[in-house]
């Protein structure tokens, strides 16, 4: 039997003791597109005087980082998004007597405590990430196509032996969604000034593709974690929140003008997916409540200029109009069938 990257399966499971694995089993499975993640083991040779060939290769210290894409997906990624965010806001709100659940990812500073165990059956053995932690992820989507997710993680191991997930283990696996990709076409996008009024249909803009890029700086030691594997890692510093938006005619200088002036923006991202039940349909929702430009660009070339900006997401002191409570650099508000705490 030979391994073959499309019957790869994968999933995911939140853990509570870093370094130690948990099994996964039901509705625990999750859609990916091949990951990144990689284990590096530095050799150690034997170089002592005197000995001109080694005879001795030492193993070092363990490095595995990556990231984990996936297309972005109305229902089933709550518990990457939930490790990378940090907060939930507990169990997810039934919306009237039907099974759609409407619940809020908010960033947190603090990602203490929060990882799960990875485990990818490649058809020959189980990969264990036996911890595994989400530092971030990029959102980028553009006409025509669904909307991608790339989850950069560092984990403690990668065990190809685990006696937690085996074959046999992974049997028990299942998906709690495998449709429901967001597309971009379901995305409405609304922009005005931070300290305009709220967002209507008048404030709608166009872009041909974005990208939000969300990331924590994190660093596990070794030392704490053991011989040769990380601990929990921490945060190291502030995180990077960019936003991009490429608008595929230019036709105003506006753009521009708001970069010289510093004019801070506030912004809605908003995707419509399949009704669920009643009058509730899948929805997802980004919210940014202080935006600046950061650059904006007006490439010179033949044909149709295109107009590609570049936004700094900012916290603010009190959430402006519309975005009631919103004060973190975005949010992401959700409709779908979860209606349990996935970080619970």
């Amino acid at each position: 039997m030979a391994a073959t990257g499309t019957e790869i399966k994968s999933a995911l499971k939140k853990a509570s003791a870093w370094g130690a694995g948990v099994a996964c089993g039901a509705n625990n499975g999750v859609l990916t597109l091949p990951h990144t993640l990689k284990k590096d083991r530095a050799g150690i040779e034997e170089d002592s005087l005197g000995l001109y060939f080694p005879r001795e290769l030492s193993q070092g210290d363990i490095k595995v980082e990556g990231t984990v894409p996936a297309y972005l997906r109305y229902d089933s990624l709550d518990l990457l998004i939930g490790l990378a965010m940090g907060d939930c806001g507990g169990s997810p709100v039934q919306q009237g007597t039907t099974s759609a659940y409407a619940q809020s990812f908010k960033l947190k500073e603090s990602l203490d405590g929060l990882f799960a165990t990875f485990a990818v059956n490649n058809g020959i053995n189980i990969d264990e990430y036996t911890s595994l932690k989400v530092a971030g992820f990029t959102l980028k989507g553009e006409v025509g196509k669904p909307v991608q997710a790339a989850f950069q993680a560092v984990a403690n191991d990668r065990v190809t032996n685990s006696a937690v997930n085996t074959g046999a283990s992974f049997a028990a696996v299942t998906y709690f969604e495998q449709a429901n990709r967001v597309l971009f076409s379901q995305g409405v996008f609304r922009m005005n000034a931070q300290a305009g009024p709220a967002l209507a249909d008048g404030d709608k803009i166009y872009p041909s593709n974005f990208e939000l890029t969300f990331k924590r700086k994190m660093k596990g030691l070794y030392a704490a974690g053991g011989a040769d594997r990380i601990d929990e890692p921490t945060n190291e510093g502030a995180p990077e929140v960019k936003l991009k938006l490429e608008f595929p005619r230019y036709t105003a200088k506006t753009y521009f003008e708001d970069w010289d002036s510093g004019a801070a923006k506030k912004m809605d991202i908003v995707f419509t997916g399949a009704l669920i039940e009643g009058s509730y349909y899948r929805t997802m929702k980004l919210q940014f409540p202080n935006l600046k430009l950061s650059n904006v660009e007006l490439p010179i070339e033949k044909g149709i200029l295109k107009h590609p900006l570049e936004f700094e997401c900012l916290a603010c002191d009190s959430a402006p109009s519309g975005m009631t409570g919103i004060t973190k650099p975005f949010q992401i508000d959700v409709i779908n069938r979860q209606s349990a705490n996935v970080l619970g």
